[in-house]
């Protein structure tokens, strides 16, 4: 699997600023125009700084489609890799399909940029994997940012049926700043909640995400398993 590009991504996220290189360009063509030979040179090379300014502002800077594909990159091995931080064989856990979950973080210390198709990407994503055994369910959360290699979180939980109290999707609408512009931006959330006040959380839209039917076959799991060891 190829690994995650930190540098493209952070261009990604770099504000893009022409003024420097459209200044160098007026300068020189005011030179141009209105000068002698000598300052004619200068006028031509600031016009080629400016123009040389302005592709460095555009240059290698990974598009929408780019930096969407470094999302599913860093989430796209989260299965095998739960499998091996739980410490689990795949048949261990084959009652049904398990739950994945993958999405964006907003806030702390994420960028976020509105894309050119109006879509709010954000500089870290997160990914949960819930297995069903036959008495308990293995749950590992893994945090990842798409600009620095350090920031990386990883957890693990074991928990009984009887201790689930719900599992539910809901959707938001959260404050973003974008800009230096607070902004409202949609978000659905996946959320486990036990008896001991526990809630694994993560938020949705990522490609790896399971379907409604199967969130939904997850619930009926739990449901059955509460009711026959009460």
């Amino acid at each position: 699997m190829a690994d995650i590009n930190y540098a493209q991504n952070e261009k990604y996220f770099k504000p893009v600023s022409y003024k420097p290189g459209i200044i160098s360009i007026v300068i020189g063509v005011l030179l141009l125009f209105f000068a002698s030979f000598g300052p004619v040179v200068i006028g031509l090379l600031l016009i080629g700084l400016g123009c040389y300014l302005i592709y460095r502002q555009t240059a290698d800077r990974p598009t929408d489609a780019d930096f969407d594909h470094q999302i599913s990159i860093a989430l796209g091995g989260l299965r095998k890799r739960a499998l091996e931080k739980l410490d689990l064989d795949e048949s261990e856990v084959e009652l049904i399909k398990p739950v994945i979950v993958g999405g964006k973080i907003f806030g702390g210390t994420s960028d976020v940029k509105r894309g050119k198709d109006g879509i709010y990407r954000t500089s870290e994503c997160e990914g949960i994997v819930i297995f069903f055994a036959e008495q308990e369910l293995h749950a590992f959360k893994y945090q990842v940012s798409l600009v620095n290699s350090a920031r990386t979180k990883e957890s693990t939980d074991v928990y009984f049926y009887r201790d689930v109290v719900s599992v539910s999707t809901r959707s938001d609408s959260i404050p973003v700043r974008v800009d230096q512009t607070q902004v409202p931006v949609h978000l659905d959330v996946f959320r486990l909640t036990t008896s001991g006040g526990t809630n694994i959380e993560c938020s949705m839209g990522a490609a790896i995400t399971s379907s409604d039917n199967e969130i939904r076959a997850a619930r009926q799991l739990i449901r059955d398993k509460k009711i026959n060891a009460s």
